[in-house]
């Protein structure tokens, strides 16, 4: 069978199914084709009002027509840009006539089932020797797929570095059709620059193709708090928010024992190597944390451990109790334990041993509650890194609970984001959960507390500041003497210990106000703090 018999008719149920194959035939045959004519389906009005939207931005085209690189040889134009027309690109019937140089096409159209692309037609010789060397100079994997969205010169180039507002305009600009996947991430990274434009953002594409593989995101809040509270980061996969991507995060504890987002990721599934990308990236964002990190405690399911004493020199690495009781619960069931009424408590105990003894010994027995098999599974992969997870070597937390901090925020981002989010949706949820959540802040509570210090009048001023934090909007910034805040109107200075502001309703009443109120619920301060009061008012 001949190349032109074995092309014809075959089906593609998107254009990224049709581009990943021609990519192949093309490196077999060292053949250059590039796209020379098409129709976009999201200009057709026939098919935005007939199909799905999903088959739409599958298919890309209803036709398009491919041409051997050199069709213009005669006038040295080696590629030419794809114009589209408004009449049919290509017809079965059109032939090359007209061509100058190599006639060699290849022609898809929309099934009659409007639900593939069809090549229905191809003419695969051409009038000019194949030359290898030229095929590899030209030849970029990703081409077609990139010709429907981005230059793939730039996602190449820009890929793994920060982005700023400018790049991502400049991205969005280049879109040369609307590819809603990358157009909509495109778009809710620009409104995040809009509302935080020191935000730091990393896009990661795959090589070679227009298709996002990981996006690194650290707001002006995050990089504010983890400045605050570097000792101990927690790692984990927090969930898949639709069945392509993942979400992970680091976190830090505030001095209410709170979880607080650091860097969110998010990875499409399969991608390798998060830990280290991640902590390197959170290190390029937040140089300052690098040797004030003392652990990172992961989840049992985070590869590549090691990474973590190269990126953070002075840190240890914790693996979270929980997921190590729950491991080894579900796997000595699963190699033969029949009575496990025990079993939890047992392996509690050998986790918190208070002394190397005490370790020793509980894993001596063992043998008493488990089987053969497990004990030398337990040998081999858990006794080896021990100072991970047993209390006696690893940190200390210092009345943090760790598990529940990852806990609690895995819920909360469940609740938040769902299991079936898109990308750009996803962004735009986490750029709302960073900021302040009135419905968190039990304002009454804090109040309260004032109350049962304060005279009568500072405690109803107070519990009016607090009251102005519910739908607040402030733009929040660390500087080299303390913090500033902008409320669109004024700018207010504020302390390095948060307890002096520059506003008048500070400066004449000598209590807190709503900017240092506002500005320690950004950082995870306390809200209740007796050194905001003057004595005067206790």
């Amino acid at each position: 069978m001949d190349d032109e018999s074995e092309l014809q008719l075959m089906e593609f149920f998107s254009w990224e199914e049709f581009s990943t194959f021609f990519d192949d035939w093309c490196e077999k045959r060292k053949t250059l084709f590039f796209l020379r004519n098409y129709i976009a389906l999201n200009k057709c009005k026939w098919a935005i009002e007939t199909l799905q939207w999903e088959v739409v931005d599958a298919l890309k085209y209803s036709s398009a027509r491919l041409a051997c690189k050199n069709i213009n040889v005669s006038n040295k134009k080696e590629f030419v840009a794809p114009k589209e027309r408004k009449e049919e690109c290509a017809s079965d019937e059109e032939d090359s006539k007209d061509q100058q140089g190599c006639g060699a096409y290849i022609f898809l159209k929309l099934s009659e089932r409007k639900n593939s692309l069809v090549i229905t037609k191809c003419q695969l010789q051409h009038n000019h020797p194949l030359c290898p060397i030229e095929f590899n100079y030209c030849f970029k994997k990703g081409n077609l797929l990139a010709n429907c969205c981005l230059p793939i010169r730039l996602t190449n180039t820009i890929s793994k570095q920060f982005v700023g507002s400018l790049d991502i305009k400049r991205l969005l600009s280049c879109c040369k059709t609307k590819d809603h996947g990358v157009m909509d991430i495109l778009n809710s990274l620009d409104s995040l620059f809009s509302i935080d434009p020191c935000a730091k953002v990393k896009l990661v594409f795959f090589q070679d193709q227009v298709l996002v593989k990981t996006i690194f995101l650290v707001t002006t809040v995050m990089v504010s708090t983890c400045q605050h509270y570097p000792t101990v980061l927690f790692f984990n996969k927090v969930l898949s928010f639709n069945e392509d991507f993942d979400l992970f995060s680091f976190l830090c504890a505030d001095e209410n024992t709170q979880g607080k987002d650091c860097a969110y990721v998010l990875v499409r599934k399969g991608t390798a190597n998060i830990l280290r990308f991640a902590s390197a990236s959170l290190v390029q964002s937040i140089p300052d944390i690098k040797f004030k990190v003392r652990c990172v405690a992961v989840g049992v399911d985070i590869a590549e451990k090691e990474v973590v004493k190269e990126i953070f020199p002075h840190a240890t690495v914790h693996i979270l109790h929980s997921h190590v009781l729950h491991t080894l619960h579900s796997k000595a069931l699963e190699m033969g334990v029949t009575d496990d009424t025990k079993l939890l408590s047992f392996f509690f105990l050998i986790a918190a041993s208070k002394t190397p003894e005490d370790y020793n010994q509980a894993v001596k027995n063992l043998g008493l509650y488990c089987t053969d098999s497990f004990v030398k599974y337990f040998m081999d992969h858990w006794h080896t890194c021990r100072e991970m997870w047993v209390d006696i070597w690893g940190f200390k937390f210092a009345h943090k609970d760790a598990s529940e901090i990852v806990f609690q925020h895995k819920q909360k981002m469940a609740d938040l984001l769902g299991s079936n989010a898109t990308v750009a949706e996803c962004i735009l949820h986490l750029l709302a959960a960073n900021s302040i959540n009135s419905e968190q802040l039990k304002v009454e509570e804090v109040a309260l507390h004032y109350k049962s210090v304060c005279t009568p009048d500072a405690a109803n001023m107070i519990e009016e500041e607090l009251s102005f934090l519910k739908n607040s909007s402030y733009n929040i910034k660390q500087t080299s003497r303390g913090f500033s805040l902008n409320d669109g109107v004024s700018e207010f200075i504020m302390d390095q210990d948060l307890v002096t502001c520059s506003c008048t309703i500070h400066t004449s009443s000598l209590l807190p106000c709503r900017h240092i109120f506002a500005t320690r619920l950004q950082n995870g301060g306390e809200l209740f703090d007796v050194k905001l009061l003057s004595k005067s008012h206790s």
